[in-house]
């Protein structure tokens, strides 16, 4: 295929002429030189246009009307470009090289350099992606560093060490204990299903928020509704074993939270909640929904004892993730550290990785807290035949 064709022409005119007969010359121009560019194409299919410059030398009387410019005059026409050429610029370029804006400036920008919808946290200065306006794109930045490649790979990595854990825990522990029910095995799961929810839509929304305004938003809202998954998958063990043998309060509190849980992903749907302004709002309404755990721990701790309770509802551990929830909330909503130092934080440290790994540490807490509530249980009065009081006594000794 003829990619391009160049003609010189030499031909004596006055200006005025030059410009009545352009065309004519093109097209019967009697000295012409031809370059053929042939390229390999693996579909003949013709998609779009390439460029095909006719470039004009003036004679000498032209030469000399023309005294500003050394250069030739180009003129410019359309030429089909086929598929393989739209496949260059789906990486970045257009078939005759040039880069798009991303590849172009690099793909690392300051936050003054970025859109208005990308623009949350001026304490974060650099290390952030240019919009890519592409899955591939957004992708590709997990190979190198910038200012969301701690949260994305912090979450990344636990929901793979969580998806682990599945197994690891059918086999390990539920398999050891002949008593089990499958309501046990629901809750375990329950929670384990909840946290790979919550670290994959995080790390996902952390991988894509990148591409445009629309994908952002989108990803950003699952993220919040993997948030209340995990809540309310921490929530159901607890209460579980905390009332395993006091079974109205047992359904009354699980109801519960599912109706909070289930309000609270209504409200995070709502595109003006991911706005920089609604931050204290998104704090506040998952630090809500967290402390609302506390009426059902405070009632298992009247019922049992503290004692006991450690033990029965695994309390210590509660009260660790529940810390760690709290206090990674609270840094997100203050911006701390980085609201002290602005730029000193951009790629490490900043108040958002730091919330990822308290995430992190809780879900790992309560892992742990809920296999030790269930090997008690079922250790000890897994029927429930034996009286209440007969198993406090043994606490209080």
């Amino acid at each position: 295929m003829k990619a391009s064709t160049c003609s010189t022409l030499s031909r004596k005119s006055s200006l005025s002429d030059f410009s009545k007969t352009t065309a004519n010359d093109i097209a019967h121009t009697t000295t012409e030189t031809h370059h053929y560019h042939h390229h390999q194409h693996k579909n003949s299919d013709v998609t779009q246009a390439d460029t095909v410059c006719i470039s004009i030398n003036s004679s000498h009387d032209t030469k000399d009307l023309l005294q500003s410019t050394t250069e030739p005059i180009s003129i410019c026409s359309l030429t089909p470009r086929s598929k393989d050429d739209d496949k260059d610029s789906s990486h970045g370029y257009s078939s005759g090289g040039v880069q798009d804006e991303q590849n172009d400036l690099g793909p690392i920008c300051t936050w003054a350099d970025l859109p208005p919808w990308m623009q949350d946290n001026p304490a974060i200065m650099t290390g952030y992606r240019r919009p890519t306006h592409s899955h591939r794109k957004s992708l590709r930045s997990l190979g190198y560093l910038h200012n969301e490649s701690v949260n994305i790979w912090s979450h990344l990595l636990g929901t793979v060490a969580f998806v682990i854990l599945v197994p690891v825990s059918y086999f390990k522990m539920i398999g050891v204990y002949e008593t089990l029910r499958w309501t046990d095995v629901a809750v375990l799961y329950a929670f384990m299903a909840g946290a790979i929810i919550c670290l994959s839509m995080s790390a996902s929304f952390h991988t894509f928020c990148c591409h445009s305004e629309n994908v952002c938003g989108h990803w950003n809202r699952c993220d919040y509704v993997g948030i209340v998954f995990l809540l309310i998958g921490s929530f159901y063990p607890a209460i579980f074993y905390g009332f395993y043998c006091h079974k109205t309060w047992q359904i009354m509190y699980i109801s519960l939270i599912s109706i909070f849980g289930a309000a609270t992903i209504i409200a995070v749907m709502q595109p003006r909640f991911r706005s920089p302004q609604f931050r204290w709002v998104r704090s506040g309404l998952f630090l809500g929904m967290g402390l609302s755990g506390l009426f059902p721990i405070i009632h298992g701790i009247v019922l049992y004892g503290f004692r006991m309770a450690q033990q029965a509802i695994a309390l210590n551990y509660i009260f660790s993730m529940g810390a760690s929830y709290v206090i990674g909330a609270l840094i997100y909503g203050s911006r701390f550290p980085e609201c002290l130092f602005p730029g000193k934080f951009d790629h490490f440290g900043s108040s958002h990785q730091i919330f990822h790994i308290f995430v992190l540490f809780g879900c790992a807490i309560h892992f742990v807290g809920v296999t030790q509530a269930m090997a008690f249980w079922h250790g000890v009065n897994e029927s429930c035949a034996i009286p209440l009081e007969q198993i406090q006594s043994q606490f209080l000794n």
